[in-house]
């Protein structure tokens, strides 16, 4: 290697240089906060069904953003709080750039996602793994967002699979989102056109499908996501209400 002067640290071994490794970069026009409330459709692996709520909150300042969620199901009189998830951090030249995502299930400790952009890592505090920062990650409450933000920028992105590092309580995976189709939903606030993503399971990876229809009409917010677990349990969040906020507020 070339000879380095005292104090003169390359380029290429600088902390900051080592997240923008690895991934395509994709132009992102993130949408405008908003709070959505969501029904909550669960069926089991034996056919029981459940329902629930579920809110989403979305918020940023055009340098930082906050995501929230807070889901969980109704039983008879009473409703049992299922997952609280809130992730924050910075927005930079590739869309959402987290710092943090914690996660607290039903009767399990709180978990801690960090996305350590000096040292160009992401670890995790129910697990001692360790993985490369690459470009544009995101954690698995963003990704929706993101994903919402690369259609308003430019559509025709879509036009080819959409490769994302996402982030979980315990891992860091490339997701592969692919293009479905143009779908139209039928929701409380009537029928929406949406554009349908998919990331098929992958086996040794991840081994739930996840799918997001976004509304192009309605700022790109993501109006249903859903979650088939590897046990063939369905989860499906639909969106029920949108109020929109102002940044700042």
């Amino acid at each position: 290697p070339p000879a380095v002067a005292p104090g003169d640290t390359p380029a290429e071994a600088r902390p900051e240089a080592a997240p923008r490794l690895g991934m395509r970069r994709y132009k992102v026009n993130l949408p405008p906060p908003a709070v959505f409330e969501m029904s909550l459709d669960r069926v089991d692996p034996d056919g029981t069904k459940w329902t629930g709520s579920a809110t989403m909150t979305w918020h940023t300042d055009g340098s930082h953003y906050q995501v929230s969620v807070q889901a969980g199901l109704s039983l008879l009189i009473t409703r049992l709080n299922l997952l609280t998830s809130r992730s924050e951090g910075e927005i930079d030249d590739y869309g959402i750039a987290p710092l943090k995502l914690t996660e607290k299930r039903a009767r399990r400790a709180e978990t801690a996602t960090h996305f350590n952009r000096d040292a160009g890592t992401i670890t995790f505090s129910a697990s001692e793994a360790s993985f490369p920062l690459m470009v544009g990650a995101q954690d698995q409450v963003t990704v929706p967002f993101q994903l919402g933000g690369i259609g308003r920028a430019d559509v025709n992105q879509f036009g080819s699979d959409i490769d994302i590092q996402v982030a979980d309580s315990k891992d860091a995976t490339i997701n592969r989102f692919q293009l479905v189709g143009e779908e139209e939903l039928d929701t409380k606030t009537g029928k929406i056109v949406t554009w349908h993503l998919s990331r098929p399971a992958k086996p040794g990876s991840y081994s739930s499908r996840l799918e997001i229809w976004l509304a192009p009409g309605v700022n790109w917010y993501p109006m249903q996501i859903r979650v088939t677990e590897g046990n063939g349990a369905v989860n499906t969040q639909t969106v029920s209400d949108i109020k929109m906020t102002q940044a700042g507020k």
